[in-house]
């Protein structure tokens, strides 16, 4: 920053724009005789660039890492009759990553707490076309499972219960 005349200068990287405020109009020939000398201005583009790629990396590397489990994308609830499925939930959507993807999506699942109640689970991607084939996230009352998600990729998460004892069970999900 350059104070000059009452006049006060804010350089920004990469593009040296100009914020003036205050003193007296100024034409494009003096604005230019108010700047830093080059060297100042060279350092303040280093340190503005290294602000920008700190908070760069910050928010990137918060998505690569595991987040708790309260901070979920998405969460649902579907239900499960005895010995057989019960409707399909499409509750949630997700869209994959184009690059540093393993092409798993986890699910996290767990039927009504304080209840007997044992469920078996099942997910997929969600297709108009050719819908993949379910794939088993476990049974019991709570379980983590993973299910292909190719990168680059937006769409449904299907899910379906079947209850494993005499009546209905109601799981609880999240992605």
């Amino acid at each position: 920053m350059a104070v000059n005349n009452g006049i006060r200068l804010l350089v920004f990287s990469p593009l040296d724009s100009v914020e003036i405020t205050g003193g007296p109009p100024v034409s494009p020939g003096r604005l230019n005789s108010t700047l830093p000398p080059e060297s100042e201005c060279a350092q303040m583009r280093k340190t503005a660039t290294a602000l920008m790629m700190t908070a760069l990396l910050s928010v990137l590397s918060a998505s690569f890492f595991a987040a708790p489990a309260s901070a979920a994308i998405c969460k649902s609830r579907t239900s499960g009759f005895p010995g057989k499925w019960g409707p399909v939930s499409k509750e949630c959507s997700y869209t994959s990553p184009a690059s540093g993807w393993d092409g798993k999506l986890r699910i996290t699942w767990n039927v009504q707490a304080s209840t007997n109640q044992y469920a078996c689970v099942a997910a997929r991607m969600s297709k108009a076309k050719n819908p993949d084939k379910w794939q088993s996230l476990g049974c019991g009352t709570l379980g983590t499972g993973e299910i292909k998600w190719p990168k680059n990729t937006a769409s449904m998460v299907e899910v379906r219960v079947r209850s494993g004892n005499a009546h209905v069970a109601n799981v609880d999900y999240s992605i």
